[in-house]
């Protein structure tokens, strides 16, 4: 099968850690479709010739994993936009799930309204806004529109209206968008994989274990995330959860899919939960979930799931083929 990676080089800009992953990725799942016998073509998002080179090809499926345009987060719509304008079946949620699904705003309206239960909330478009008298602190602020932890550091997690001021100004300034304010939900986090294809599967849950750090730093950060050689990033190590009853494991997987079904979507997925004093609470739901070769979660779980990583490319290629039948 003729198979096109859409994937970002980056290759005019010195890399960010999570910018180096998302061009590894691409290179890594363009080798590992080879091992399966398929011929492959890569298409660079970053380079306007790629772009014009993929209007014309003959491909026969798109793997993408393509997340910007011009450095903007919004690209893996727009991609997915033009794979879909131009007829090719690719590996991703559709365009329209994206867009919807960028911003955590809508998002967390939508399974509102379905009976999920998610962290109070509140958006700040600038610092002078007054916090509603339900939300009390601590809280927790982020941009309503981000990813990869991008903005979030040691001064997320605000305990007093000083605090809070300062980190909303930041997101404001510095991010260019307005700042997703929630209650901080204290407990366990946990994060399930969901793989896609004629059966939708939840793959074995992981949880975060955050006993090493202090409880004012119980949270992914973006250093957690990707800065290796990081305290925060050895100290926040995914196991899997134990001490769960059949009724909560169960509960966990249930809510899982039923967000992932109430947004619509239909490709590779995971879904971010706390529990803590009983309830379960639903904290994203990331449509675009690292299947980086080295360390990912959802790597990780789908080889507890039985998958090696040739495996689970093959199956997400397999879901993409599956969904023009």
């Amino acid at each position: 099968m003729n198979i096109g990676i859409i994937y970002n080089s980056f290759a005019h800009k010195r890399l960010l850690p999570e910018e180096k992953e998302l061009r590894d990725t691409g290179i890594a799942v363009g080798r590992h479709l080879v091992k399966l016998g398929h011929n492959v073509q890569f298409f660079d998002m970053d380079t306007p010739p790629d772009i014009e080179k993929l209007c014309r090809s003959e491909i026969e499926v798109a793997f993408d994993t393509s997340e910007r345009i011009r450095g903007d987060s919004r690209g893996e719509g727009y991609t997915a936009a033009l794979l879909e304008f131009l007829g090719i079946p690719h590996s991703r949620t559709s365009a329209f799930y994206i867009a919807l699904g960028i911003n955590k705003v809508r998002v967390k309206h939508i399974l509102d309204y379905h009976g999920i239960t998610i962290p109070r909330f509140q958006v700040f478009s600038n610092d002078e806004e007054r916090l509603r008298p339900d939300l009390k602190f601590p809280l927790f602020v982020k941009g309503v529109a981000t990813e990869n932890s991008i903005g979030i550091d040691e001064h997320s997690l605000v305990t007093n209206r000083q605090q809070l001021k300062d980190k909303v100004r930041q997101i404001n300034t510095e991010l260019k968008q307005s700042a997703l304010v929630e209650e901080f939900i204290g407990g366990r986090e946990f994060a399930i994989a969901i793989l896609p294809g004629k059966v939708n599967r939840t793959m074995p849950i992981l949880e975060i274990e955050y006993d090493a750090l202090p409880p004012n730093r119980r949270y992914l950060d973006y250093d957690a995330k990707w800065i290796t050689q990081s305290d925060r990033y050895q100290k926040t190590t995914p196991v899997h959860p134990e001490n769960l009853t059949d009724k909560e494991f169960n509960h966990i997987n249930e809510t899982a899919m039923r967000c992932f079904t109430i947004l619509g979507l239909d490709s590779y997925a995971r879904v971010d939960m706390r529990y803590n004093d009983h309830t379960l609470y639903v904290l994203e739901v990331n449509q675009n979930p690292s299947i980086g070769e080295d360390g990912s979660g959802f790597v990780r779980t789908a080889l507890d799931f039985g998958l090696d990583y040739t495996a689970m490319i093959n199956a997400l290629l397999q879901n993409a083929i599956l969904g023009t039948i």
